[in-house]
């Protein structure tokens, strides 16, 4: 079954139509909401049971999420539009900017500010991992100061 499950995961990251079959012959379908590459090797540490979400978020033009960090670790997947990332730890504020089809990751408590630059809407799947049971993942933060914004 593990094999099975993979092979679906991963011709629907590709794209493929997924159809499996289960056992009794039922035929099992995914629909992938989104694929991204992300660019940088990340690893998480999720040492306590926790919850996963899946969300969705729209940005509408020139909206920002606002500095803020998650309580568990994040990967983000941009399904539409633009999205600019800048981080706390960078004193020169420069964005790094995720189209569709391209993703990044952010560890637990990481400050930082996501924000659409643009003039259409941003679509971002974000899957939040280890989070304590019932809780918002998100925290506001206040600026760090590296940004004039």
């Amino acid at each position: 079954m593990k094999r099975l499950l993979i092979a679906a995961v991963l011709t629907g990251a590709l794209g493929i139509p997924v159809a499996a079959w289960a056992t009794g012959h039922h035929a099992i379908s995914e629909k992938v909401l989104g694929a991204a590459s992300v660019a940088q090797p990340f690893t998480f540490d999720v040492s306590k049971p926790g919850d996963v979400v899946v969300a969705k978020a729209t940005v509408p033009a020139g909206a920002s999420f606002g500095w803020h960090s998650h309580r568990g670790a994040v990967v983000a997947v941009v399904t539409k539009g633009t999205l600019s990332l800048y981080d706390s730890a960078d004193p020169t504020c420069t964005a790094h900017r995720y189209s569709a089809g391209q993703g990044f990751t952010e560890q637990a408590n990481h400050v930082h500010l996501a924000r659409n630059e643009g003039r259409k809407p941003v679509v971002v799947l974000v899957t939040y991992l280890g989070l304590p049971h019932g809780v918002s993942p998100d925290v506001p933060a206040a600026s760090p100061g590296n940004c004039k914004f």
